[in-house]
């Protein structure tokens, strides 16, 4: 991590970047600064403080003898976590699984081998998708970022383009996602007793658990010394946060019991990774140092509560990751001239400033950008009812296709293949997505791409050019956009250069440089870890539990049913027009 200033609210900003170092930031700030937050005070007070908050004030009976526990690890490609397993480093994982056999089964478990993320693959569209079983277009969360027209609203749980960490803290300690959630979660789909560590998707769990500000404190100065990245991934701002959260939810079950459902977020892999100059092979060594020594103890705290003999044991991440250069060059910037912002403003377009509020005299906008990292969502205003400088668009009415959307489609083709008006935009595009636009009371529709003459059809473009690198190209992008809340991903989506180009050429969208990005459909990027082991159960019993609610294809989402399925509750109907490539893990 390159500090450009020893400042703390420099380091914050470009900690901003990374996925999960917002949430450790922000909660840093917190901390320090002891914020009251109004509309959830109780849950502030656990944020400044460390421990636990109970969010039903009659928890849900416990079911004698049921208990799974959920490790989700973020930003922890398939292939780091079964090189983990296979390294000999990871003890306390591979001891659960125990000897492998052929075809993801193990002695205990099943690692599905060809599970696969929502798009984009980024952290709050992924952890929607997964602890709701519904897509984004379903489940209303399209991004890290995303822009809901009908109320002007610019939401960034997770901020890229921005410097602002207001949503953020909103996510921690006011549950701000999970109220954006259009469909259930998990824990109110199951209501049974459900813990919840630091995970910010706890609407319907019994208890949520979090650090307090001794860990933060105490972390201020490896911030500072720049250690995030450095040769011991325990003493690490990230580590210490994964480790420190065990603690917690340790004591919690110590107070309460087991419950039958624990989740427990290690949000540090991910923010570790992006700040190491030597990323995957420093992954592998964070997870064997700080990750499986973290679900050893929550192993151990089973054991001595006589819970860990037939308890189920998941495995799952939010997306992988793809190595990038860490410099300006390739990180694409925001609302300056030289950026996607800049080429938007000079199709013609007032654009919406990278900042999460507005002052009264910046809501003239007609078009907004979103980032996910390889991919940016730009949502467009119908010009015509806001021509004058100082005027408010109607965003609840559709842009114009011909007048409005296309010009900023060839725009972006141009720039890509000419370099003009920007020569640093050349050749940093790979696909520009963009679709008939729908008023906001209606469903969106299905994206197609620009081959630079008209839109095409996803499947007939891919027909005629393949591009096995991306993966599921067609059925993740209809998931993402052909929905009821599809229009939150835009009316253009742009796919950045990534996994499929050499280092030097992948270019992200994003303010700051990180060693690694993700958002793409590129493999690196899609393919997760999904395995489930049962303590002293059968490996080949796993694979049928899993294969019976995910069809041919798995993908993230089917975490919920899976889990549904373990405790026993009826199967999941997906909404309408949902089902499809075998995915009946969907809830409405």
């Amino acid at each position: 991590m390159r500090l450009k200033q020893p400042r703390i609210p420099q380091m914050i900003a470009q900690m901003t970047a990374p996925i999960i170092a917002q949430m450790i930031l922000k909660t840093i700030a917190i901390a320090l600064a002891m914020v009251a937050i109004q509309s959830c005070a109780v849950v502030s007070k656990t944020i400044a403080s460390g421990g636990e908050v109970r969010l039903q004030s009659v928890p849900p009976p416990k079911l004698p003898g049921k208990h799974v526990i959920i490790f989700a690890l973020d930003g922890t490609s398939r292939d780091q976590f079964m090189a983990l397993i296979r390294s000999g480093k990871a003890p306390n994982i591979a001891g659960l699984l125990g000897k492998e056999h052929a075809g993801g089964v193990f002695d205990h478990g099943y690692a599905a081998p060809d599970a696969v993320s929502m798009l984009p693959s980024s952290t709050v569209a992924d952890w929607s998708a997964i602890f709701t079983g519904a897509p984004p277009a379903f489940n209303g969360v399209t991004g890290d970022e995303w822009f809901e027209r009908e109320h002007m609203r610019f939401f960034a749980p997770v901020p890229i383009s921005i410097d602002d960490t207001a949503d953020l803290q909103k996510a921690i300690a006011n549950g701000m996602v999970g109220d954006a959630l259009e469909v259930p979660t998990l824990y109110q789909l199951l209501g049974i007793d459900s813990n919840v560590s630091l995970m910010w998707i706890y609407r319907g769990a019994t208890l949520y658990t979090i650090v307090g500000p001794s860990t933060y404190t105490g972390l201020i100065g490896t911030l500072i010394a720049g250690k995030l990245n450095g040769e011991s991934a325990e003493k690490s701002l990230s580590g210490a946060l994964d480790l420190d959260s065990v603690k917690t939810l340790v004591a919690a079950i110590d107070q309460h019991g087991v419950p039958n459902l624990q989740t427990i977020y290690f949000p540090g892999i991910d923010a570790f990774t992006h700040q190491a100059p030597n990323p995957l092979p420093s992954q592998i060594g964070y997870l064997s140092s700080v990750t499986d020594k973290a679900v050893g103890e929550v192993l151990d705290e089973y054991r001595k509560k006589n819970a860990l003999d037939d308890t189920y044991v998941l495995f799952i991440a939010d997306h992988g990751q793809t190595p990038t250069l860490d410099d300006d060059t390739h990180a694409l910037g925001a609302d300056g001239d030289n950026t996607p912002f800049g080429l938007v403003r000079d199709a013609g377009f007032r654009v919406r400033k990278a900042k999460l509020t507005l002052a009264d005299n910046e809501q003239d906008y007609q078009a907004v950008l979103a980032y996910q990292g390889f991919m940016a969502y730009v949502y467009l205003a119908d010009r015509s009812t806001c021509r004058a400088a100082g005027a408010r668009c109607d965003w609840n009415k559709p842009p114009r296709f011909t007048r409005d959307v296309m010009p900023v489609v060839r725009a972006f083709d141009k720039v890509n293949r000419t370099g003009r008006p920007i020569s640093r935009l050349k050749g940093t595009i790979d696909l520009i997505f963009a679709r008939k636009p729908a008023a906001s009371a209606t469903p969106a529709g299905r994206f197609e791409i620009f081959d630079g003459r008209r839109l095409v059809a996803i499947h007939d473009y891919l027909k005629a050019h393949p591009r096995p690198d991306l993966v599921d190209l067609e059925q993740r992008m209809d998931w993402l956009s052909n929905g009821p809340y599809g229009n939150r991903a835009g009316d253009i989506v742009l796919l950045s250069k990534s996994g499929a180009s050499p280092i030097e050429g992948r270019y992200y969208f994003a303010a700051e440089p990180h060693y690694t990005w993700h958002g793409s459909a590129d493999e690196s990027d899609s393919y997760v870890p999904m395995v489930l082991i049962q303590v002293g159960g059968s490996g080949d019993s796993m694979r049928k539990v899993i294969q019976a609610q995910v069809g041919q294809q798995p993908y993230e989402k089917d975490l919920t049913p899976i889990v549904r399925a373990l405790f026993g509750t009826k199967p999941m109907t997906p909404p309408s027009g949902l089902a499809a490539s075998g995915a009946t893990g969907s809830a409405k």
